[in-house]
Parts: structure tokens; C-alpha cells; sequence
């Protein structure tokens, strides 16, 4: 989603002031967490606000609150909320998670995070992004130890993240008194391995459920399962 304006068909996403465009993830996420019977949503890093505002979609009621450190994300957001019919129920903090952990706050029914994970100090020219996407701006466990506390009891928490790290982050997550009780591993064409695992966690204990998803078949179009879940969101494949 390289261009200036993405058109979904409830919103539009500019993303002309923010170094990190709206992308794959970031729409899986929006598209997979479970929103049933939230009633508060906070949308940690909402970057150009794509996941508070697929959230506002999926719920007639919900109070979304989404924050970002970067201050032209955080104005990227507000115009693409403000432009929005949701913009009722998004309010949009510019703050960092931390100093938002430790301020006055509400706890939340569901919590949802695309969260930085590029580790590599080179391979990207542009600094903004390097801070979006690097971990070290907002470390996993600083993440999970925020989540576990603003998270109400029998709330949900649900992230995408690289395969890769799924065993660590899991593993963090249980120090900090969140269960697993959701897995999807993400392939991205069809015969290859996972690239990304979507995780929901909850601080009660309750079933787990695993599938995977593939986005593209062997020929390189969207499999019926992808079309399924985003289908609510973009205009066409």
C-alpha cells in the first residue's frame, strides 16, 4: 500500500505525513482480533490509525482510544479519524506507552498491538521508520508488562508478530500472567513457511484454538480464507 491515500470501504487511510504506510499486518490484525462484547479498545502504536478504525467498524458501540509516540503519525491519525464516521468513538493521545502505563487511565476489554519488531540497527535509510519498527522503541516486555496491567479482568490482548518470535513472546507473556488462548500462523503464498503468527492472550485461562492462514495460492492470487476475513475492508482484490 505504497500510495499517498488507501481507500477502504468504510474509511480512507492518508498516509502522507507517517514514515510507516498502512500495511499487510496491520490489516490482518484489525481483521482477526476478536471484538466480541468489547466495549473499551486501545490500539497501541495506531500509526495511521487503520487498526482503531477497523475496530470502530467491527463494533456498534465500542470506545476506542489509540496512542502513538510519533507526533506526525499521531496528526496522521487524528486527520484520518477526523475525516471518518467513527470519529465519535476514537480518541487519539500522542504520548509513549510507558509514560501512558503510569498515567491515570481506564482498563480495557480488548487490547490490540502491531508492535515494532525490526531488530537490525541498518537496512532502513529513513530514521522515523527504523523507530517504528525497531523493538528497541517499545521492547516486548515494556508491551506486555503495560498490557497486563491495563487490561481488565477477562479482557483479551491480541498482536501480530514475526513467527520467529512467537516462542519467546508467548513465553513473556505467561511471566506476566497472560494465557494463550488463540494462534494463527501467516503464510504468505501457499507451500512456504510461516512469516507471522497472530496471538491472542487473555489473563484468564481458557481453551486454546489454532489454525493458519495462507494469503496467496501457488499462482499468486488471494486465497478464499484471506478474502474472507479482509473482505469487509478493502474495495476489491
Amino acid at each position: 500500500m505504497p500510495t499517498a491515500t488507501f481507500t477502504f470501504r468504510h474509511f480512507s487511510i492518508r498516509q502522507d505525513k507517517t514514515a510507516m504506510k498502512a500495511g499487510t499486518d496491520g490489516v490482518l490484525l484489525g481483521a482477526w482480533c476478536d471484538l466480541y462484547n468489547a466495549t473499551q479498545i486501545l490500539d497501541i502504536g495506531t500509526g495511521t490509525g487503520l487498526i482503531a478504525l477497523m475496530a470502530a467498524q467491527r463494533t456498534e458501540k465500542a470506545i476506542v482510544t489509540a496512542i502513538e509516540i510519533d507526533q506526525d503519525a499521531y496528526h496522521q491519525a487524528l486527520e484520518n479519524i477526523y475525516n471518518s464516521k467513527y470519529k465519535d468513538r476514537i480518541t487519539v493521545i500522542n504520548t509513549d506507552f510507558r509514560d501512558y502505563c503510569n498515567s491515570k487511565h481506564l482498563t480495557f476489554s480488548h487490547i490490540v498491538s502491531n508492535p515494532p519488531f525490526f531488530t537490525e540497527t541498518t537496512g532502513s535509510p529513513d530514521k522515523k521508520r527504523m523507530l517504528a519498527r525497531q523493538a528497541e522503541s517499545l521492547p516486548f516486555d515494556v508491551l506486555i508488562k503495560g498490557v497486563a496491567k491495563l487490561l481488565r479482568p477477562g479482557g483479551k490482548f491480541s498482536v501480530i508478530i514475526p513467527w520467529g518470535e512467537k516462542l519467546d513472546f508467548v513465553r513473556l507473556c505467561a511471566l506476566n500472567g497472560l494465557h494463550l488462548c488463540r494462534k494463527t500462523a501467516v503464510i504468505s503464498r501457499e507451500g512456504h513457511e510461516p512469516i507471522r503468527t497472530l496471538l491472542t492472550f487473555s489473563n484468564e485461562i481458557l481453551p486454546l484454538t489454532q489454525n493458519f492462514l495462507t494469503i496467496r495460492d501457488r499462482d499468486g492470487n488471494y486465497t478464499m480464507p484471506y478474502k474472507c476475513l479482509t473482505g469487509d475492508f478493502y474495495l476489491k482484490f
